[in-house]
Order: structure tokens, then C-alpha cells, then sequence
């Protein structure tokens, strides 16, 4: 497996669960309420860790893509930083996936404070596991990819999560292969 297929698939680790179907929404249904969260995300990790580079990524970051309703977040931040700001955000947040930590990433999220659940993926700036805005933007930019990722994730949602995800590391992994670094 190629280094961008193993940081994707990392990412994208599947737990195993029961089989159940993954309801999706436009993105562009959950503008409003996404902006007032990320609104405030942002003004909490900022007074933590400010010296970080913050992005909306993920599908409610895509108009019209296709979502389960959950918000991520991209914390960049240099390697002399990483540890500090993964330490502070132990302290505030839940640890998530942590099988798919590395010395470059790590992930954390909040189900129960917002009105959706948040996702904070922390990495370190242009190693490799600093891929998540390079796909936000290429989805906002490539919209015949948009549609047929679109059409992936409704195609998959009725299969359970580790197919949904499968499938979705798949197409991505694509992506990331014909990337110019």
C-alpha cells in the first residue's frame, strides 16, 4: 500500500459494529447550524491552542455534498507544536481512533456539547498525514467528483459503516494517488 493509501486509510480506520444504515443530508441543509458551531469550535480552540491553523473540512465544508451530519475540523500546526497541542486537547476533548495515531496526527471529538458532533483532526502541516484540506478543495473544485462521491456514499450507506467506509478509503485513496505534492 502506498504512503497516501495508509495515511487515508488510518483516517478512515473502520470500527467494527453491527450492520446499520448511515442516513445522509446535504450539506447545504445543515449550512446554518453548521456555521454557528464551527463559529464557536473555533472560538474555544483558539483560546487553547492558539498558535494553530484552523480549517472547516469534511463534507459540511463541501456545498452539496453529502453528509451524516458531523462537523471536522483541521488543526495544522508545526512539528515543535504537535505534542504540546495534542496534550491541551486531551484535557477537553474525547479521544478518537487513537489506533490511527501517529507522531503526525491524531483526533479528537465532542458528541455531546454542540448541536452535532465535531470531529478535530490535529496534524502536523505538510507531513504526510496532511491531506484533509487538499480534499475539501478538490471536492469544491471538481464537481463531476463531488457527484460521483455523492453517488458512492448513497450507493453504500444501506451496507453499514465498514462498507460505507471501505468504499469511501477506496475512492479517496484514487484521489490522493494523482496528487501533486
Amino acid at each position: 500500500m502506498q504512503h497516501h493509501e495508509t495515511a487515508v486509510a488510518q483516517f478512515l480506520v473502520v470500527r467494527r459494529i453491527e450492520v446499520m444504515s448511515i442516513t445522509l443530508k446535504s450539506s447545504n441543509e445543515l449550512l446554518p447550524l453548521v456555521q454557528s458551531i464551527h463559529q464557536l469550535l473555533f472560538e474555544r480552540i483558539r483560546l487553547l491552542v492558539p498558535d494553530t491553523e484552523l480549517h472547516h473540512i469534511g463534507a459540511t465544508a463541501v456545498p452539496g455534498a453529502l453528509t451524516k451530519g458531523d462537523i471536522d475540523t483541521l488543526l495544522q500546526v508545526l512539528p515543535s507544536d504537535f505534542t504540546a497541542v495534542v496534550d491541551v486537547l486531551k484535557q477537553h476533548f474525547q479521544i478518537k481512533q487513537p489506533a490511527n495515531w501517529t507522531p503526525e496526527f491524531a483526533s479528537f471529538g465532542d458528541d455531546t456539547t454542540y448541536a452535532l458532533p465535531v470531529g478535530i483532526q490535529v496534524v502536523v502541516k505538510d507531513s504526510s498525514a496532511d491531506f484533509l484540506l487538499f480534499l475539501r478543495d478538490y471536492f469544491i473544485e471538481n464537481s463531476a467528483a463531488l457527484t460521483e462521491y455523492n453517488r458512492l456514499k448513497t450507493a453504500h450507506s444501506e451496507d453499514g459503516q465498514e462498507a460505507y467506509w471501505n468504499a469511501k478509503n477506496e475512492f479517496l485513496s484514487r484521489i490522493l494517488a494523482g496528487r501533486k505534492i
